[in-house]
């Protein structure tokens, strides 16, 4: 993994192969490969092995929570191993369509169970809707995110975290609904 590692944060997923793993490493190729059967494995360990630091920030609010979590993710993406691994995988996954199937949605679980707690817990103590689409929620959040990661377009950064979740979430707070309001006999 140390040599892995190594290639992704000094040259990129581009000069990333097994065959060059196991050469700086001193591992025989078969023994890499029956750990890793595919670039993509090696690469969603990468992932996995930065993201254990991540945490519930458990703030008792959603959106400081959520603002706490994006900015970890962030620098997870853009200061770890992490980005250059996440990165790859997607890369992968547009050229080997081995990579799509259960391989990447066994990674995608893994990398929205946490959101995804946070959301819960929101939509149990009333902060949110109970009709919340959290899978949607998650799918803005890391969909903004990345996207930014791939097309470098703009600063991925705090004020970027803060924004987002705030415009996302005015969607999803609880608060009485315009419909409502107009309804007869509300006035």
């Amino acid at each position: 993994m140390a040599a892995a590692r190594r290639i992704l944060l000094e040259e990129g997923y581009a000069h990333l192969t097994m065959e060059r793993v196991a050469q700086e490493s001193r591992i025989a190729k078969t023994t890499l490969y029956r750990r890793w059967p595919t670039k993509a494995a090696l690469c969603m360990d990468l992932y996995l092995d930065a993201a254990q630091d991540l945490h519930d920030p458990e703030a008792g609010d959603v959106a400081l929570d959520l603002k706490s979590l994006a900015e970890a993710v962030v620098r997870l993406q853009t200061r770890t191993v992490a980005g250059p691994a996440l990165v790859g995988l997607i890369a992968e996954a547009q050229i080997n369509p081995e990579t799509k199937g259960p391989f990447l949605a066994e990674f995608a679980e893994q990398r929205r169970r946490l959101t995804r707690r946070i959301l819960r817990r929101a939509v149990e103590s009333g902060e949110l809707q109970p009709d919340t689409n959290i899978d949607l929620v998650i799918d803005a959040v890391g969909g903004a995110v990345t996207f930014r990661l791939l097309q470098g377009h703009a600063p991925i950064n705090k004020k970027f975290t803060d924004e987002l979740i705030d415009l996302i979430l005015c969607g999803c707070k609880k608060q009485k609904r315009v419909q409502d309001q107009d309804e007869p006999g509300s006035r």
